[in-house]
This record gives C-alpha cells, sequence and structure tokens, in this order.
C-alpha cells in the first residue's frame, strides 16, 4: 500500500511563511489547527518526494540476504529499525507494494536480534559500558527496534502479527527493569541510559531517554498495557534536564543529563534540546516552560549545515518531528530550512553521506533512514508522529 499523500497536500491551502512571527504564550505554544503542507509551495513538495523516493529506492539496494540494512554491528537492529520506519512514513508497509517483502524480511531480522532477557541486540551485552560497545548502545538499539514494532503491530497479521506481541510484552517487562534500576543520584530516577551497571550505580541520560519514551508510546498506541506511572517519571526526568540558568544558550536549552546529576559539562546541544521538546510534547508536557523555550531557540538562529553540528541527522530528525507536533509558524519558518540543507546534502545515488564525528561510524543507511523521516512529517503515517 502506497498512498500518494501529496495529491491530498497539494488540495490544501499553501500559505508559506517566511517571517519569523511573534511568539505566542506558554500556553498556545502548540498551533491548534495545522497544515503542514503551508511549509512549501506544490513544486517544493514535489523536490521533497522525488528525495525520499530516491533515497527509499537506494535503501532497498543496500539489504542484506539477513534482512538487515548495514551498519556497525553496535548499532544494530537499531538502524535496520531507523530504515524500516523510513519505508513506512513514505505509506509503505510489510508484504504489500514494491517493498513489501524486504520490510517483513527486516522486521523478520529485528526479531531475530531478542535476547532471553528481552532487550534487542545484534550483538551480547556484556560489561563494561565503554564508548561504542554493545553495553553502551543496547538501550538505544532496544528502544528503536521497540519502537519500529509497535509502528508495524497492526500493518501485520498471522504469525508475523503473534511474534511481535510476544517479543514487545518481553521487551517491555526489560525495559521497565532497567528504568527502574536504582540510581545513584535520585535526579537520574526515572530516565534510561547503558545496559551497565545494573545498580546501585546506574544513571540515566536525555539522548537514551528520549528513545526510551518514544518506545512506551509507540506501544501504547498499539494498545500494550503500559502504565502512565512509568512515562511521568520518564517526562519528570526529561524535565530535569531543562537548563532554566542557560545564559548563552548557543547550542540549545536541554541538557544531557540533569544538573544535579552532572554539574560540569551539561553537554546542551541541538539533539538533546530537540529530543526533549519532541518528548515532551508528545508526552502531554508541552505546556513546560522548556518546550517554550526550546521553541524560541529553534527559531532565534539559522538551521545547521551537517558539517556545522555532531549528530546533525539524529539532531535534524528530532527538530522536524518536534516542529511538525509544534505547528504553525514554528513549522513553517523551520522545515522549508530543513527541507532545503537535505536535499542539498543528498548524493547522486539517492544517498546521504554519513554524517560527522560520532555520527560516521553509523554510516549511509544510518543518515539516510533519518533524513528522510525527517522530510516526511507532513505524510502524517506514522502514528507515533500524528498530530
Amino acid at each position: 500500500m502506497c498512498r500518494n499523500i501529496l495529491a491530498v497536500l497539494f488540495a490544501m491551502v499553501v500559505v508559506p511563511t517566511a517571517q519569523a512571527q511573534p511568539q505566542p504564550p506558554v500556553d498556545s505554544i502548540i498551533a491548534v489547527d495545522s497544515n503542514l503542507s503551508a511549509a512549501l509551495p506544490p513544486g517544493e513538495w514535489s523536490r521533497v518526494e522525488s528525495a525520499v523516493d530516491r533515497g527509499l529506492r537506494w535503501l532497498a539496494t543496500q539489504q542484506a540476504d539477513d534482512g538487515s540494512f548495514p551498519s556497525a554491528d553496535i548499532a544494530q537492529p537499531g538502524v535496520t529499525s531507523m530504515a524500516i520506519m523510513a519505508f513506512l512514513s513514505r505509506g509503505h508497509v510489510p508484504d504489500q507494494g514494491p517493498y513489501g517483502q524486504q520490510l517483513s524480511n527486516a522486521i523478520d531480522f529485528v526479531l531475530s536480534t531478542q535476547r532471553h532477557q528481552g532487550y534487542f541486540s545484534l550483538r551480547a551485552v556484556v560489561p563494561p559500558a565503554t564508548h561504542l560497545t554493545p553495553a553502551q548502545t543496547v538501550t538505544y538499539n532496544h528502544s528503536i527496534a521497540g519502537l519500529m514494532l509497535g509502528e508495524v503491530y497492526g500493518m501485520t497479521s498471522g504469525d508475523r502479527s503473534k511474534r511481535i506481541e510476544g517479543a514487545l510484552h518481553q521487551a517491555l517487562v526489560y525495559h521497565r527493569e532497567v528504568q527502574s534500576r536504582k540510581k545513584s543520584l535520585e535526579s537520574d530516577f526515572g530516565g534510561w541510559r547503558y545496559g551497565f551497571p545494573e545498580g546501585p550505580q546506574a544513571s540515566s541520560d536525555m539522548s537514551v531517554t528520549g528513545w526510551a519514551l518514544m518506545f512506551l508510546r509507540s506501544a501504547r498506541n498499539a494498545e500494550f498495557n503500559v502504565p502512565k506511572q512509568y512515562f511521568d517519571e520518564g517526562l519528570d526526568f526529561v524535565e530535569r534536564c531543562y537548563d532554566e540558568e542557560n545564559e548563552k544558550p548557543e547550542k540549545g536549552v536541554f541538557r544531557y543529563r540533569p544538573k544535579e546529576s552532572q554539574s560540569t559539562n551539561p553537554m546542551i546541544s541541538l539533539a538533546n534540546t530537540s529530543s526533549a521538546t519532541l518528548t515532551l510534547i508528545l508526552g502531554g508536557r508541552h505546556q513546560h516552560i522548556g518546550v517554550t523555550q526550546s521553541v524560541r531557540w529553534l527559531l532565534s538562529r539559522p538551521y545547521p549545515k551537517p558539517w556545522q553540528n555532531n549528530y546533525f541527522y539524529l539532531a535534524t530528525y528530532y527538530t522536524s518531528q518536534a516542529m511538525a507536533q509544534v505547528g504553525g509558524d514554528a513549522w513553517n519558518q523551520m522545515f522549508p530550512q530543513i527541507a532545503a540543507n537535505l536535499i542539498s546534502e543528498q548524493s547522486d545515488t539517492g544517498a546521504w553521506p554519513a554524517g560527522v564525528s560520532n555520527e560516521q561510524a553509523y554510516g549511509e543507511t544510518y543518515s539516510t533512514s533519518l533524513a528522510i523521516l525527517a522530510l516526511t512529517p507532513a505524510y502524517q503515517l506514522l502514528p507515533i508522529y500524528q498530530r
């Protein structure tokens, strides 16, 4: 099933917005009615559609025999799950259409990576949790895989649907175990981080917690039992990452960890700021001051180029999805910049080049999948991100 979304978009009123608008008060930062198609004229939407479809055609050529989409082993099955969601965001579904069998094969690969403890990881998780090891990346892989499976659960049937259901039940038990581990600092309570330590010296960070909460939301949307307490504890942690005393917010307004957890080197970044903003909005905390300040910060500066920002593709995915949730003038101002930056970076093959610095290790499947997800919020086809 491949839907021609632009036929619907073009039928809407197109009102591009080039100028920054007066900032709304805290209680109205989210536009009540948002015509996401108004961000670009029809001709520019055609360029977006072409870029997305070229990217998907390239992705399809990269799939391995085992169903995975290539990346470093430590990033699997997270990157394969990102690629699946990129196809879903354009209306492609398992077992139907030109990519149906490939999507089903990819889902089967993700399911095959679940370990008996319940987590998803291609490689076994053993201590220590040093940089770029399975113990450091496991909660990313687990959360992104869980998010994807929650999105496709209602699109599958028969044995595969039953396998996804069983896998998600087991994954949610493990997910809660990680969240509820005894933390060494009270300010880390409610969040998620690495596979080790398991306690009592465990900690939490914004980067992992953002994905972890999106997994919970996707599972709840798919009608799995996820108690409100789990969300509340996680969202409280996200709120504690807001840096209300940041006097020079050149890099953003949300920290990697709360100030009480990490007083020095706050690691405030575009990725953490946009992730926190999206997470709080999706969690119903859109009136938090951090959301308002984040939107104002984003609108106050030109959107960066890929070489100007570490984790550019991750940050751009978060920013685009967050601004689509805000809608209105914020979306109309931000999305054209994001679209122009991404389209200008797409290679002749249809892929997006690997990111710089820390993102480079994950390769072009990672960057292409996130670029597509950043270009497709207006299609409103991924259940988790529907307004």
